[in-house]
């Protein structure tokens, strides 16, 4: 495995999460569920962690709900249909679905930026192992 380590401001971050989530962001799938996960990494390459992120807005009716589901089905649809998956079958791309979804929540991005990438964390870039 090669390891770099590239510094970027804060705003240039936010701008790359915003166009291009499918750079960060995979879905997870393990026991029958799935996430949206984004991984990051200590200041050298490693003690790599796995974040689940939710999000959730309220209906017409005033209860909360998720809003990625939709996105995370078809992300997994895709990656079974094409066999986009890694080689044990746990983790596949995002959807062009869930990117444009991701690609209009600047406040979830600043969130991760301050809340996620804390004590020396940084972001990993997914790159998975294509079984196509």
């Amino acid at each position: 495995m090669i390891k770099i380590g590239i510094e970027v401001s804060r705003r240039k971050l936010l701008c790359d999460l915003l166009e291009n989530p499918g750079r960060y962001f995979f879905i997870l799938s393990e026991g029958g569920r799935a996430a949206l996960c984004i991984q990051t990494c200590d200041f050298q390459g490693d003690d790599i962690k796995t974040h689940i992120i939710n999000g959730f807005a309220l209906n017409k009716d005033g209860k909360l709900c998720p809003i990625f589901d939709d996105g995370i089905n078809d992300s997994i649809l895709n990656g079974c249909k094409w066999e986009k998956r890694t080689p044990d079958g746990r983790d596949y791309p995002i959807s062009s679905k869930l990117e444009d979804t991701l690609c209009r929540l600047p406040d979830l991005m600043c969130w991760i930026i301050s809340k996620v990438l804390t004590g020396g964390r940084n972001l990993v870039i997914y790159h998975p192992k294509i079984n196509a």
